[in-house]
């Protein structure tokens, strides 16, 4: 009996930790290991469940520059390698407790926990610089594929009235790092409204 309960005990452990790597599996993007938009859509929503996760949270949004660019001039297998590369700089260079996810094509997206507007300007910045100073060179082939910049937007929590508002002002604020150049961090609260808002819409819906 003591064995037949051991067995049981066992197997029972064995199937939780497939469940476990099942669900691990559903929320990680295959090409980067990153969370995916599903991971990312449901700890965005979370944010908005308690009042100290609002004053406490940033959402950063991230876009390779050019990324149509670097597909049609050197073929989706090298721009897929570079959004591997551009994910593994984002990842190291955050804090080990921030939350990265790709959430679709060559964009990307970081919540903070517990970081001021200046801190989490600071960390888009750090993001910035370390994508701006990685060699993207075929070693073998001697083919320099760079440079490789990202554009990136940030809103805080208590700037947005829900996920979806937190999501769309720091998309406003990334079409913004867009228009003025590219290869910059922009701040939603720095923004003005009126035509930009309109503008915005138009680049959203191309």
């Amino acid at each position: 009996i003591v064995s037949s309960i051991g067995d049981k005990s066992g197997e029972l452990q064995t199937v939780k930790m497939q469940l476990e790597e099942y669900k691990r599996l559903a929320d990680t993007d295959a090409l980067t290991q990153l969370c995916n938009r599903r991971a990312f859509d449901r700890t965005l929503a979370a944010i908005y469940n308690s009042n100290r996760n609002i004053v406490f949270g940033a959402l950063i949004l991230a876009d390779i520059d050019r990324f149509k660019a670097i597909n049609d001039r050197f073929g989706h297998p090298v721009g897929d390698r570079i959004i591997q590369i551009v994910a593994s700089l984002i990842r190291s260079t955050v804090k080990t407790d921030a939350f990265v996810a790709r959430t679709g094509g060559e964009e990307f997206a970081i919540i903070l926990e517990g970081c001021g507007e200046d801190a989490t300007f600071r960390i888009a910045e750090e993001v910035r610089q370390a994508v701006l100073e990685a060699p993207f060179i075929n070693v073998a082939k001697g083919t320099n594929y760079g440079p490789v910049t990202v554009s990136l937007g940030i809103c805080m929590a208590t700037q947005a009235q829900n996920p979806d508002d937190l999501y769309a002002k720091a998309d406003r604020a990334l079409y913004a790092s867009k228009a003025a150049g590219r290869n910059r961090a922009t701040r939603f609260s720095l923004l003005g409204e009126g035509s930009f808002a309109k503008n915005w819409l138009l680049y959203r819906n191309t």
